[in-house]
């Protein structure tokens, strides 16, 4: 499964090249997003829009485990003068906990060095 980062849904969505290339090569795999992803997504942009979308991937959610890992890349990246939102390093936490790929443009994530991200250029 491939996890979808708010960027990357709202682009796709909104037809951005770039993005509508990318999310392709994932084509044969299944799509998901986290539950701060579907906070940020209906939070900014025109819900029925978006509620139809939402239904057709996996959402997941936090667990014990994605805690963990948030804050320990929390640490790792303090440590190193780094800081990303805490709603960034909860979207981390939960690929990690999931064994997940996240699929995103916020190029914020490369400081957090993790081959379970792709940033699309």
């Amino acid at each position: 499964m491939v996890v979808l980062d708010t960027n990357v849904i709202i682009d796709f969505l909104d037809g951005k090249q770039s993005v509508v290339e990318e999310v392709s090569k994932y084509a044969n795999f299944e799509f998901a997003t986290t539950f701060v992803n579907q906070y940020e997504l209906l939070k900014y942009r025109k819900r029925s829009h978006l509620e139809d979308a939402l239904k057709n991937i996996v959402i997941y959610h936090s667990s014990e485990a994605a805690v963990i890992a948030s804050s320990n890349a929390y640490k790792i990246l303090k440590e190193k003068g780094k800081i990303i939102s805490d709603n960034d390093l909860l979207v981390f936490g939960v690929c990690l906990a999931n064994n997940e790929t996240l699929l995103t443009q916020d190029g914020d994530f490369k400081n957090l060095q993790s081959d379970s991200i792709i940033i699309i250029k």
